[in-house]
């Protein structure tokens, strides 16, 4: 009888094969790749809220120049040395862990929080020291990079088991996830529409 046993593996083992492979597994890197940038991007830009106790506030010149991605770009203009001043709320979680707030306008720019009144959370801010408030913020704090996350509002607490909902980060995953799926159908539906013009074309100079 004829044995399909070596070929078999033969062309399993074949160059072409092992490329299909390589292109498969590259495909896969890059969607993780997209969708681990989406996640990150949507973790930095949504808000979040920090239960903390406000321990006092402070502006402090501040150099900006080699981190601009990470700080407003409505500020005040920074001078030749690209250093200016930020205002900074020092809080503090109930466990003492310190947390420390910049506080800049966000303007018409991105993230689009329309942010003008910077100076208005810095006084909240300052009427509340020593008391528990709940703040929403976005950003990261880094001390390696020296990054700190944006207050966008403040207020008090009544008591220290109040627990405010995220609403408006909840909404924003769930809009940036129903934008993601429409994305991908798109894309699904534009592959299926070139592969189906393409065997079109395939089979019209065939003939």
């Amino acid at each position: 009888m004829f044995n399909s046993g070596p070929r078999t593996r033969q062309f399993a083992e074949s160059p072409l094969n092992a490329g299909v492979q390589s292109m498969r597994t590259l495909k896969i890197v890059a969607r993780i790749a997209v969708l681990a940038i989406y996640v990150v991007f949507l973790n930095y830009t949504l808000p979040s809220i920090d239960m903390v106790t406000v321990v006092g506030t402070e502006v402090v010149r501040t150099d900006v120049s080699n981190r601009s991605f990470f700080w407003s770009s409505t500020g005040d203009s920074a001078d030749t040395a690209g250093n200016r001043d930020i205002r900074f709320i020092n809080t503090a979680f109930e466990d003492g862990t310190p947390r420390v707030f910049r506080n800049e306008d966000t303007g018409w720019g991105w993230p689009p929080y329309f942010k003008f009144d910077s100076g208005d959370v810095q006084a909240d801010a300052q009427l509340s020291t020593q008391k528990r408030v709940a703040v929403r913020h976005y950003g990261w704090r880094s001390t390696l990079l020296s990054i700190y996350p944006n207050a966008v509002s403040l207020w008090e607490v009544e008591s220290p088991e109040d627990d405010p909902v995220n609403w408006i980060g909840i909404i924003g995953y769930v809009l940036a996830a129903l934008l993601a799926v429409m994305v991908w159908r798109l894309w699904t539906m534009f592959k299926l529409r070139v592969s189906d013009r393409l065997d079109w074309l395939r089979g019209k100079f065939r003939r």
